[in-house]
Formats: C-alpha cells, sequence, structure tokens
C-alpha cells in the first residue's frame, strides 16, 4: 500500500483517538438516565449521521448488499461493546471502568497479529501483561481500600468483556477490508432498535434535561459516529500499531479531564495503572527490531551495573 494512503489513514485514527478522550467525560453527565435509553439515543444519532450521509451520496445499496454475518459481527462488536462500557460505569467509577475498556489496544495488537500476513512477536505478550499487571493494581487498590466490593466486581468484568469484544471487531475490520465504514452506522440503527425495545420492557422512561439530552446526542455523533468511522478506516488501511501504541496516550489526556472536572480523585493506584498500561501498549506497538535494540541497551546497562559493584571479600 502507498506511504501516503498509510499516513492518511493513520491521521485519521487519531482523529478519533482525540474525540474518545472527551467521551469519558460525556458519559459521567448523562449516568442519572436509564442504561438502554441512553445508548437508544447515542446510537440513533450515529445513525441518523450516516444515513443523511447514504442519502445525499446515494449510496444505500453498498451497505444493504452485505452478507448477515458482517452485520452481526459490527452490532456485537460495537453496540454490544458500548453497552458493556456504559453498564460498566454503572457499577465501578468511571476512570476504573475507562483504563479497563482500554486494554482493547493489547487485544487488537494480539489479535490483528494472528491473521494472515501479519506476525505475533514476544513484544505483543509483554504489552498484553503489562497491561494485565496495571489493571491488577487498580483493582487490588480498590479491594485493600474498600473491601471486596461486588459492585465494582461487576463493572470490572463488564469493562473487560468490551475490551475483548472492541479488540476482536477491530481485527475483523482490518481483515475484512472491502466492508464500507459507512456500515458503523448501520450497526447503530439496529443497536438503536434493539435499545429501544429493552427500554420499553425493563425501563421506566426518564426525561433527559436539556444537558443531558444534548450530550447524549454529541456523544453519538462525535464518540459512536464520527470517530468510529475514523478508526475503522485507520485500522482497515493505516498503521494498526502505531494507533494502538498511541490510545493510551489519550486514555491518560481523558484521566486528566476527570480529575480536571471533579469527577475522580487522583490516586497513585489510578496513576500507576495507567503508566503501567500505557507502557505495555507502547512495547506492543514496537517493531522487531526497536523492541530488540531496547532489550540490547537493557542489557548493556545492567552488565555494566554488575561490572561496577565492588567486589566482595573473600
Amino acid at each position: 500500500m502507498h506511504d501516503l494512503t498509510v499516513k492518511r489513514a493513520t491521521y485519521m485514527g487519531l482523529g478519533a483517538l482525540i474525540m474518545w478522550t472527551v467521551e469519558p467525560l460525556l458519559i459521567s453527565e448523562v449516568n442519572g438516565l436509564p442504561i438502554f435509553e441512553v445508548l437508544a439515543i447515542i446510537f440513533f444519532s450515529s445513525f441518523a449521521l450516516t444515513a443523511l450521509r447514504l442519502t445525499k451520496r446515494r449510496a444505500w445499496h453498498t451497505v444493504l448488499k452485505q452478507p448477515a454475518f458482517i452485520w452481526l459481527a459490527g452490532l456485537t462488536g460495537i453496540c454490544l461493546s458500548d453497552f458493556a462500557y456504559i453498564y460498566g460505569a454503572q457499577y465501578a467509577p468511571i476512570a476504573h471502568v475507562d483504563l479497563i475498556d482500554y486494554l482493547w489496544p493489547c487485544l487488537v495488537v494480539a489479535f490483528t497479529s494472528m491473521l494472515p500476513k501479519e506476525r505475533f512477536t514476544p513484544q505483543h505478550i509483554i504489552g498484553a501483561l503489562l497491561g494485565l499487571l496495571g489493571i491488577y493494581v487498580l483493582v487490588h487498590h480498590e479491594i485493600s481500600l474498600n473491601g471486596f466490593n461486588f459492585n465494582y466486581f461487576i463493572g470490572y468484568l463488564l469493562a473487560l468483556f468490551g475490551a475483548v469484544l472492541w479488540g476482536g471487531y477491530s481485527a475483523f475490520s482490518r481483515y475484512f477490508k472491502k466492508v464500507p465504514t459507512e456500515m458503523i452506522g448501520m450497526y447503530c440503527g439496529l443497536g438503536a432498535l434493539l435499545c429501544l425495545g429493552l427500554h420499553l420492557k425493563f425501563e421506566t422512561f426518564v426525561t433527559p434535561t436539556w444537558t443531558q439530552g444534548s450530550l447524549a446526542v454529541v456523544t453519538g455523533i462525535s464518540g459512536a459516529g464520527i470517530a468510529y468511522q475514523l478508526w475503522d478506516y485507520g485500522v482497515k488501511y493505516g498503521d494498526v500499531y502505531l494507533l494502538s501504541t498511541i490510545t493510551y496516550v489519550a486514555r491518560i489526556a481523558a484521566m486528566a479531564l476527570l480529575v480536571m472536572f471533579g469527577k475522580e480523585p487522583l490516586t497513585w493506584s489510578l496513576v500507576i495503572a495507567c503508566s503501567l498500561a500505557s507502557i505495555g501498549v507502547f512495547i506492543s506497538g514496537m517493531d522487531t527490531k526497536s523492541f530488540k535494540q531496547l532489550c540490547g541497551r537493557f542489557s548493556f546497562m545492567r552488565s555494566s551495573q554488575l561490572s561496577t559493584q565492588p567486589e566482595m571479600p573473600v
């Protein structure tokens, strides 16, 4: 593929990361609404944006001809992962849910490396383990501070489930490159119908305030609409390893926003966990040559330290 195309697609993926930096702050503002009601608004906003685009371009045939398994994979990977993320925020602090959910960059690297013409390297394993270590630091702090909290545990599991789904879908999208990015809006349209049905069946409608309603629509247009399509294009044609590496830079910025607006306290466990996960994604995104050079420098520094230590008297 032409280098210019790869760079352009990578920049588009970076645009998605910038939008997702603000998403945790927006989600924290609509937590008072029923979960399926919020998801119906978010998904419908994304669908409406895509529907306008397809109508203007007279391109509805490009999405309606897609096979059933494409629709099923997208509905599961996007809508169900969003549900797990937002619903998890009802049971655990948003910063914790956000960090666990963003194990998906490690999973994207791992899943993508299993595709044809891709390579699975040791740095991918090391990166994933560091990310998991960061989650352990986070969960261990909460358990030791407040005792074992079953509600937090549910939130952690939902966030991890969403990470696996989204990581798997990103690898799926890279494999099926010919599927148009407008399918994102179609998945969200189906998700909106399902969430509306679940809302009418299990929830009581709560009239959103003007702020809550507008923020839900903005989240749907930006995070579930534009950002998803930018990321989809970036994963298909850009440098997926570089995008995965930079993802946790966006997560650190998102955490800073939550702290700045008083949504979460700044704790050492959160900082350490985020740092470990960031290092993990950075290592997993390195190419083999750079990884070997890093290991060589570390081995040289270690041997130099040992050689400068004084000998023990006999």
